[in-house]
């Protein structure tokens, strides 16, 4: 099975790619990859999931040159959460991937409070040993992690996916999260393109029930991943959205393609499921 696995990442990557790693992890209910792909210079590493049937979803990605930065569109729309906090002094990011958001905040909000969950051990060691993570992560269940949290968080990054899609939660879970927020927080969902569709719709409407409001944005051909944005500050508007994220881009000095994230995208008061994308190309989740 593993050398069929191997096979499916090099049709996939094309012969030039660098597998550094291929092992099956069962509570991520598939295998989990790390593969680099070199482009000139440039080098990209990706962790990804390939289950048994050979369907292939991209993790996480790093720069090799510079892993601080984001690869994936969705990740910088996430980041606006923080614009739409009241202070962003504390964050909690449910589930780790490959540390991209982590890394991220690291490197430009380096006083901010992160505390980041995940449930996998095999997650946490491919992000140690691949993935430049060294900061404690908390393994535990982000369900149980919120249920303990009041008002602790001004902002609240839900990206809980396993290889076949995002992780269930259980009832009371969105109200947990919202109550984990401090005054004026605000929580942000990342919904894959695979996610199923009406999972997705009941999830995101009770997130807005939670929190009284929410917001979400992707690309206009909604070809990718959907960020759902909840801030409890009612006097949030969809108008000022973008320039407000521009002006706390610019005064944090964050790269340039974080503070254009907005540009080209659509801004909808209902979740709106991407369109399916082609067979051929791997999904970010």
């Amino acid at each position: 099975m593993g050398a069929l696995l191997r096979q499916r990442i090099i049709e996939q990557y094309g012969s030039a790619c660098r597998i550094q790693q291929l092992r099956r992890t069962p509570r991520f209910r598939s295998s989990l990859f790390v593969v680099d792909l070199p482009e000139g210079a440039r080098i990209t590493r990706i962790l990804g999931a390939i289950a048994d049937d050979g369907t292939l979803t991209e993790q996480s990605g790093m720069d090799l040159l510079h892993p601080e930065r984001l690869i994936f569109a969705y990740e910088r729309l996430m980041l606006i959460a923080l614009a739409l906090a009241a202070r962003p002094g504390a964050a909690l990011l449910l589930g780790l991937g490959g540390g991209a958001m982590l890394r991220h905040l690291d490197a430009y909000f380096p006083d901010m409070a992160l505390t980041v969950v995940e449930r996998d051990r095999t997650v946490i060691d491919l992000a140690r040993r691949f993935f430049h993570i060294a900061r404690p992560v908390v393994e535990a269940d982000a369900q149980d992690v919120v249920a303990d949290a009041r008002g602790a968080y001004d902002a609240i990054f839900v990206d809980l996916y396993d290889g076949r899609g995002m992780a269930s939660v259980e009832p009371g879970f969105w109200s947990d999260c919202a109550a984990a927020l401090a005054p004026g927080g605000c929580i942000t969902v990342n919904w894959a393109a695979f996610v199923d569709e009406a999972a997705a719709r009941a999830d995101a409407a009770a997130i807005e029930a939670a929190i009284g409001r929410s917001f979400f944005m992707g690309p206009r051909a909604l070809s990718e991943n959907v960020v759902q944005l909840a801030p409890r500050d009612a006097a949030i508007t969809p108008a000022e959205l973008a320039p407000r994220w521009r002006r706390f881009a610019l005064r944090h000095r964050l790269p340039r393609e974080d503070r254009e994230a907005p540009k080209r995208c659509t801004l909808t008061a209902r979740y709106e499921p991407p369109a399916v994308v082609a067979e051929a190309r791997p999904t970010a989740r």
